[in-house]
């Protein structure tokens, strides 16, 4: 059962999809230990595989754009038999723990999209350099 969040992040689909292969390619060190990547569709989205607390799960982002914005759905899938234990023992309240961690991830991404311009210049600093 997934688990999905949305954001909406002002900033077209590839500077986004670009933000979250920087990421990647930050922690592609540990790549076949925490994440694998399954599949990419640049500007649209990427799936991945991933280690989240010792549980496998699919993560997904798809990117859409919509009239002034665009929209980031996540999505995070727990499988395995260590996560069945893990929902038997904590009464399915094990979700929680997971959406946290997928809306801190969408708020991560949106954050560090939107301090960027399109060129990739940082907006936070640009009033602050001489002309």
């Amino acid at each position: 059962m997934p688990i999905e969040k949305a954001f909406a992040i002002q900033a077209s689909p590839l500077t986004i999809y670009s933000a979250i292969e920087a990421e990647l390619a930050e922690a592609w060190s540990n790549e076949g230990d925490t994440f694998q990547v399954l599949r990419r569709e640049p500007g649209r989205a990427i799936e991945l595989r991933v280690t989240i607390g010792g549980v496998p799960c699919w993560l997904t982002y798809q990117i859409e754009q919509a009239a002034d914005h665009s929209e980031v759905v996540s999505r995070l899938t727990p499988f395995g038999l260590k996560y069945a234990l893990f929902r038997i023992l904590t009464l399915g309240q094990s979700r929680q723990g997971y959406e946290i961690a997928l809306v801190q991830g969408l708020a991560n991404l949106k954050a560090a999209v939107e301090g960027r311009t399109e060129d990739g210049e940082d907006d936070r600093t640009r009033n602050l350099k001489p002309d």
